[in-house]
């Protein structure tokens, strides 16, 4: 009788385990300031960090423009806007910042937002704690290989209810940033955002990006055509 009772439960302790991972997971150590981001890696990003805990960060505005998006979910229509920043920073080099803002009568969330052919020899990433916004990443990923320049923001945390979430309707995120060692920029890199399951995912936009002596080799610039390695082949739109 006890086995029965054990096995008929076992799809409930698969969840409940899988449920305490993935906190586990989120509740990692966060990173206190911009830290390198390597290839392969996944850093928690729970504290953000500002231009008093990192004086190098502060800068001008050199770039700055919205592109807006707007894509059907299993809901109806998510939309929203990105806005792209370039900073030119106290140590001369540029820095990259991005804000994702969902609208009001967006159906669903908003899982992660993604970029891609972002080339420089150092990758930092957080977000600022001491600009707009009101929902932080809660983590960021590389990818590696010849997807090395692709990272994900991702907005996905368990609530209370043991509920996945992400950016919500009439949510904006903070400035997520790549801190670079690049002294130029130009307008090669790419970047979309997607649903909680990356089923659903919104059109391609160009945005800023790091440049270096070194042209990529074509294996990177393979990229393009894979429109980003996190954006899956069989994406659908409205």
């Amino acid at each position: 009788m006890t086995d029965l009772v054990l096995n008929a439960q076992k799809p409930l302790l698969n969840r409940l385990c899988g449920a305490l991972a993935l906190t586990a997971a989120l509740a990692a150590p966060s990173l206190a300031h911009a830290d390198v981001l390597l290839e392969g890696a996944t850093v928690a990003l729970l504290t953000g960090t500002s231009a008093a805990a990192e004086p190098h960060l502060a800068g001008a505005i050199v770039e700055d423009r919205t592109d807006a998006f707007s894509f059907s979910s299993a809901h109806g229509t998510v939309s929203g806007s990105i806005q792209s920043r370039v900073v030119r920073a106290i140590d001369g080099t540029v820095d990259f910042y991005w804000r994702v803002t969902s609208d009001a009568g967006s159906a669903d969330d908003i899982g992660s937002f993604r970029l891609g052919q972002l080339f420089t020899s150092e990758y930092r990433v957080n977000w600022r704690n001491d600009g707009l916004g009101d929902k932080a990443p809660a983590n960021a990923h590389r990818f590696s290989g010849v997807m090395s320049g692709d990272i994900n923001f991702n907005f996905q945390r368990m609530n209370d209810a043991g509920g996945l979430t992400g950016l919500g309707a009439d949510q904006s995120s903070y400035f997520m940033f790549l801190d670079t060692d690049a002294t130029a920029y130009d307008f090669s890199g790419l970047m979309d955002v997607a649903d909680m399951g990356h089923t659903h995912i919104s059109g391609l936009f160009s945005t800023f990006a790091p440049t270096v002596g070194a042209v990529p080799e074509p294996g990177s610039l393979a990229l393009a055509g894979l429109a980003l390695s996190l954006l899956p082949r069989r994406r659908r739109r409205g």
